[in-house]
């Protein structure tokens, strides 16, 4: 007679086990699957060019809204000094004038036409930008201000200071005012002038366009009527 213990059976999975299994596989790859296409979706909002900021204003209505503006001008302190006298055997005078002088430089935005204006999608990496072609900016008005004046005068020998120094003041007083018109620019101040008058341009733009978008002005001589118009440095004759 066998005595010996019979073996317990090896327990089989239930199919519900699997099933349950299954269905939280499934759900785990829904959510992972709609966190990448959320993910992707967000990245691309963050990289994509805004499409109002690339669509451009009508630049006919761009152009007529800047011809409106006129003119642009900005405005540089200067001096001239001036050194009159003579030489004779009464002995030597010599009388040096200094004035301050201001001068205006314009840019002439009632010039503009409509192919002055453009618009360049590729621009601004993709963003767009505009492209304005202004005139160089040209001297308007020079003032003088005699008021503020410094003067300096030397006799010598038999010269007197109150008068032939007074005399040869007033010569250079005179000669003063045509002085300040031949006047010409430093090659910084001529910089100056025109980083200045583009950055009044880029802002004049971004208020008909709309802050956020991008400006380039470009100083063309040909928009002005006047093909003889001087350099930016002198003043109209």
């Amino acid at each position: 007679m066998d005595h010996g213990w019979a073996q317990p059976d090896s327990p089989r999975p239930r199919a519900g086990f699997w099933k349950f299994h299954a269905a939280l596989l499934g759900i785990a790859l829904v959510v992972f699957g709609t966190l990448v296409v959320f993910m992707r979706a967000q990245q691309a909002l963050v990289t994509a060019p805004s499409v109002d900021r690339a669509k451009p204003r009508p630049l006919a209505q761009v152009t007529s809204a800047l011809r409106s503006m006129k003119l642009i001008t900005v405005e540089i302190d200067s001096s001239v000094t001036l050194e009159r006298g003579d030489t004779s055997w009464r002995g030597d005078v010599s009388a040096t004038l200094t004035v301050p002088v201001r001068l205006s430089y314009g840019t002439d935005l009632s010039k503009l036409r409509v192919r002055d204006v453009g618009f360049s999608p590729l621009a601004a990496g993709g963003a767009g930008a505009y492209i304005v072609r202004v005139p160089e900016p040209q001297r308007v008005s020079t003032e003088v201000f005699s008021e503020k004046e410094k003067t300096d005068v030397i006799a010598g020998g038999l010269r007197l200071r109150s008068r032939s120094g007074e005399y040869y003041l007033g010569l250079a007083r005179r000669d003063a005012g045509a002085a300040a018109r031949d006047l010409e620019l430093r090659p910084e101040d001529a910089d100056q002038v025109r980083s200045i008058t583009r950055e009044q341009v880029e802002k004049l733009m971004r208020t008909i366009v709309g802050d956020g978008a991008k400006v380039r002005v470009v100083f063309d001589e040909a928009v002005a009527d006047a093909a003889d118009a001087p350099a930016p440095g002198k003043e109209p004759s």
